[in-house]
């Protein structure tokens, strides 16, 4: 598998994670979002990373400003498998099962073009991973 390399802006991290190991590994930050919960009181981060492997790692941090719980998780398309390391589980899911899953909880249905949405997943994962 090809990697990147330092001139395309790659650097080390370390991220705590609360559930099982630390990640480590070498990336660049692609995506940032941060919003507040006023219901609950807490901010979260969300950082997305993409690895000198093509592998994508997603942050999660939530706080309340006193307590704080940091979960990484590390992705990647191995085939017609995601597979998703939390630091203390490492899974594997089918594409079309992953697909299912996040079409149910984006509220969509059979009638509502679902076979052109998991195709473009599908094809946006692989892509990420090529």
């Amino acid at each position: 598998m090809a990697s990147l390399s330092e001139t395309d802006g790659m650097r080390m991290f370390m991220l705590p994670n609360d559930v099982g190991a630390d990640m480590e590994f070498t990336g660049v930050l692609c995506s940032e979002n941060m919003y507040h919960d006023q219901e609950a009181g807490t901010v979260t981060k969300q950082r997305l990373y993409l690895t000198d492997t093509r592998e994508q790692v997603y942050s999660v941090v939530v706080s309340d400003g006193v307590n704080k719980d940091q979960r990484v998780y590390k992705m990647r398309v191995e085939n017609d498998q995601c597979r998703i390391d939390n630091g203390l589980f490492d899974v594997s899911l089918d594409l079309h099962l992953l697909a299912t899953v996040v079409r149910g909880l984006c509220g969509l249905n059979s009638a509502d073009n679902a076979e052109e949405f998991f195709s473009t997943m599908v094809e946006r994962l692989h892509a990420a991973n090529a």
